[in-house]
């Protein structure tokens, strides 16, 4: 089946063919993904290249990509910029180098052992800034100046890295910089802000494709920090883990690696801890012989992007102590505590059950539990729980049902301590994360709930009740400015959230009566204003 068929798109016949072959030989050399949200873009792509290559057919294009090595480097330089978005500027999110600046370097400058060069890497590092702004944020650093700084930027886009090199940069590209920081990196010549030649030193500046083998620049154990944000959601899944798994090899342990906002390793490698600090999440590679924590997430310094007045008390109560009208509960959400089964690695709906007489006996059992569950039997779904073969009480899936189940039966302390163990087997599942967070709302305390909540959204970005539960704690909280981001985006994801999650978190609630709810809420916080 080819590309477009595949995902619903509009080529058919020879075209259909062509777009084959044009990704087989072409786009899987950049690794890039192509879906119903960029078809377009690539099919006009290629009657771009092929136009301005004077090749007739795309067989004539492929075969010369593949003859000859300069115009296969061309092309795929052109590809990139066309089918990549480009936009960058210094410090752009500030709470990483925050992060980097006061857990990462520090860490870093002690495992070196004295005068050990610190090598950091930007990886699709466009036009500088970004590589630039590792080197400002390391330059400040006292203790730095008996040690070799060396801050290497990667990109596949020469004309980018040209740009880089010249170190000269426009009013937009500084945005995120206050003014009087600005003169201490640049200064202003006309219209361009021209960066410090003692900074500009710090960094080389190469051409280079992420999914390319050289052990000769990917050498074991080499880099301190790697900075890769905003790359690997063009990836496939494949070039994806080639990818991290180069960088992981790459990096000393110990050492720090930052994704972009919408990035994890969820599901790609377990060979990091997932931090949070500074409002900010990232990886640590793991010592040798080191097991990720059993909580999944360390260092968590109350960073929760949630501001609060003064020393207010947290007020213990409900879930949701003011329903939407027409709701028809007085707890719109219940403890709407958490998903069934591993989130995919994959964003997109879950595959449908499979005949009862086709699965497992553990799949089969958990099915049956959850239907008690739906309709909130939940004396009964404990009880069916107990009675489950030890292979299956052992089975993830089974403990995250258990702790959903303890969490609607209002006990706290066994749902939590469900979620730790399922939590020492793997640390980055967001049903448990959210459990946690359910728990610890109605615990009443709120900023480890909004933490929780976070790490939930973090390692699944469409996870709608997570940004439900995390608005409605901003809002006891006062900060109606969060609260109202948060429960916008919930509206957005609820439109779309899968049956089965509405089904398990929608504490008996069906899709139309939670988005009631949450817009009842978000009016509440000024959203309609």
């Amino acid at each position: 089946m080819g590309v477009a068929a595949r995902t619903g798109g509009v080529l058919r016949g020879t075209e259909q063919r062509e777009l084959d072959l044009f990704a087989a030989r072409v786009i899987s050399r950049l690794g890039l993904r192509i879906d119903e949200h960029n078809e377009a873009q690539v099919c006009q792509v290629l009657q771009q290249r092929l136009e301005r290559s004077r090749c007739a057919t795309v067989d004539d294009y492929t075969a010369r990509f593949d003859a000859e090595g300069r115009f296969a480097q061309h092309e795929l330089r052109e590809i990139a910029i066309e089918l990549t978005v480009h936009e960058t500027f210094f410090f752009r999110h500030a709470e990483q180098f925050q992060a980097l600046s006061e857990v990462a370097l520090p860490a870093r400058l002690k495992a070196g052992e004295g005068t050990c060069p610190l090598r950091i890497l930007s990886a699709g590092c466009a036009s500088g800034e970004e590589a630039y702004s590792l080197a400002a944020t390391v330059a400040r650093f006292p203790s730095i100046q008996n040690r070799t700084v060396c801050v290497y930027g990667l990109d596949i886009n020469t004309q980018l890295l040209r740009k880089a090199r010249r170190a000269r940069y426009s009013e937009w590209s500084l945005r995120a910089v206050p003014q009087s920081r600005r003169g201490q990196h640049f200064r202003l010549e006309g219209k361009e802000y021209v960066l410090d030649p003692a900074l500009k030193s710090l960094v080389c500046f190469e051409e280079r494709n992420l999914l390319d083998e050289d052990p000769s620049f990917w050498r074991p154990d080499f880099f301190d920090v790697i900075f890769c944000r905003n790359v690997l959601i063009y990836l496939d899944p494949v070039p994806t883990r080639t990818v991290i798994d180069r960088f992981t090899r790459s990096l000393a342990p110990g050492g720090f690696l930052f994704l972009g906002p919408s990035e994890t390793l969820r599901g790609i490698s377990e060979n990091f801890h997932l931090r949070h600090t500074h409002e900010a999440f990232y990886y640590q590679r793991l010592l040798p012989d080191e097991k990720p924590r059993p909580d999944g997430i360390v260092e968590s310094k109350s960073a929760t992007g949630i501001s609060h007045p003064g020393n207010r008390e947290s007020d213990p109560g409900r879930l949701c102590a003011e329903p939407a009208e027409g709701a028809g509960r007085q707890d719109a959400c219940g403890p709407s505590a958490g998903r069934m089964s591993a989130l995919p690695a994959t964003r997109g709906a879950v595959e449908p059950e499979a005949p009862v007489e086709s699965v497992s006996p553990c799949i089969q059992h958990l099915s049956e539990i959850r239907k008690l569950v739906g309709q909130e039997r939940f004396a009964e779904a404990l009880r069916a729980i107990d009675a489950l073969p030890q292979e299956t009480t052992a089975d993830p899936d089974a403990t995250l049902l258990e702790a959903v189940i303890l969490a609607h039966k209002g006990e706290l302390g066994p749902a939590e301590e469900a979620c730790r163990r399922l939590l020492v087997t793997d640390g980055l599942r967001p049903g448990a994360h959210y459990v946690m967070a359910v728990c610890q709302e109605r615990r009443g305390d709120l900023l480890s709930a909004a933490e929780h909540d976070q790490t939930a959204i973090y390692l699944d970005p469409a996870f709608s009740m997570p940004r439900l539960h995390l608005g409605l704690v901003a809002k006891r909280l006062g900060d109606l400015t969060t609260a109202r981001r948060e429960l916008r985006e919930a509206l957005t994801l609820l439109a779309r959230e899968d049956a089965s999650r509405i089904l398990l978190f929608g504490g008996g609630f069906s899709r139309e009566a939670l988005v009631r709810f949450c817009q009842a809420q978000y009016d509440r916080c000024g959203g309609a204003q």
